[in-house]
């Protein structure tokens, strides 16, 4: 087996290799990283050994490889799961999916994050995807912010521990809330930019309440989550309270 990283990457070609159970090394210019089974033994790339050889394969962008099948290490410099060593390099590389908070994810197999060393944030997240849900509704009931969620979400999908299902962007439901020193209404950023990459610039929306639709300026702010800011005057203006619930879309 051998080839380019042209469309797969060393990741997803370890990944492959892993859950093959095989048994070998992988090979690429100036590295190597031995498997048993299917695990990590030994890595080495340019004079750096176990994981820091490891995470600078894993971190390869282009060039060729080669895997020679039960080929076995001489040496050991790493122990444990495959899966934890690609977690880490994934938080190493800070790799992210450009990612709208109106896609939906899905916990894939359960059963490899037993043995998967998680952060708090990933393990709250992940408590929550027994069922596709929205990155936008995950934020809110994960209490987790929109970035935070965005970033660990993109390395779980690196993963192959959750998989995301592209949407459609569309109406929200937001919770009324006060905002001090602000003529316009505030939402969330990630929801007003995914809003503008589908439909194209706009700077009103218009919120829906139990008895009228009112038009509102807007302007983003950054982790707001299910949230609709408003200045005290505009909140006794509009006839609006905090706490209340409101559906809102993009004024085209």
């Amino acid at each position: 087996m051998e080839g380019t990283f042209e469309l797969l990457g060393p990741i997803e070609l370890l990944q492959l290799l892993s859950q093959a159970r095989q048994t070998g090394v992988f090979q690429v210019p100036g590295g190597e990283v031995y498997l048993e089974r299917g695990q990590p033994v030994h890595a080495e790339y340019k004079n750096q050994v176990g994981r820091e050889g490891l995470f600078q394969i894993l971190a390869l962008k282009e060039g060729t490889f080669r895997f020679l099948v039960g080929e076995r290490a001489k040496q050991s410099s790493l122990e444990g799961s495959l899966d934890n060593y690609l977690l880490q390099a994934i938080r190493f590389l800070d790799a992210h999916l450009d990612l709208s908070p109106f896609d939906q994810v899905q916990l894939t197999d359960a059963h490899r994050t037993t043995h998967l060393t998680l952060s708090p944030e990933e393990f709250e997240l992940l408590r929550h995807m027994g069922k596709p849900i929205s990155l936008f509704d995950l934020a809110a009931v994960s209490g987790v912010s929109s970035e935070v969620v965005n970033l660990n979400i993109s390395r779980l999908a690196r993963l192959g521990l959750v998989q995301i299902i592209p949407r459609t962007p569309r109406t929200v439901r937001l919770v009324v809330g006060r905002l001090e020193g602000s003529s316009a209404a505030c939402i969330d950023t990630q929801l007003l930019r995914a809003w503008r990459s589908h439909y194209g610039p706009f700077t009103q929306v218009q919120v829906r309440t139990e008895e009228r639709i009112l038009l509102l300026s807007v302007e983003a702010k950054s982790n707001l989550g299910p949230q609709l800011l408003l200045s005290p005057e505009a909140l006794l203006f509009h006839n609006l309270r905090v706490g209340q619930e409101v559906l809102v879309w993009p004024a085209l």
